[in-house]
């Protein structure tokens, strides 16, 4: 992140924790390899730290981090509403959920800024 972006604990709190969604939907995600070819939309997830990380601004930082939020609320929307079984859905599913609780904590955390 640029200089001009405040850091407080809660804000790198917030970070950590997205950071630590998006690994593990990345993992559940790389581990079946028949949802790869199916889930285009699962790239934005797994690039979605790259969005905000290099913010210049709070107002920047804001923005990418709802364009994360955005992404990953479609993704979120993509899996629930999917007939398809296979073996990581529910957790991918929770994660996501976890990975949306977190980025609407880091975007209230910045927007306080």
């Amino acid at each position: 992140m640029k200089a001009e972006v405040l850091i407080t604990r809660q804000v790198a709190d917030s970070i950590v924790k997205v950071c630590f969604d998006t690994v593990e939907f990345s993992r559940l995600y790389e581990q079946d390899q028949s949802v790869q070819r199916i889930f285009r939309c699962n790239e934005d997830i797994k690039k979605g730290l790259k969005w905000f990380i290099g913010s210049k601004n709070p107002h920047e930082m804001h923005c990418n981090v709802g364009a994360y939020l955005q992404a990953t609320e479609s993704t979120l929307k993509i899996y629930s509403s999917l007939n398809l079984s296979f073996p990581n859905k529910e957790k991918l599913i929770i994660t996501l959920k976890n990975l949306r609780a977190n980025l609407i904590e880091l975007q209230g955390q910045v927007e306080r800024r």
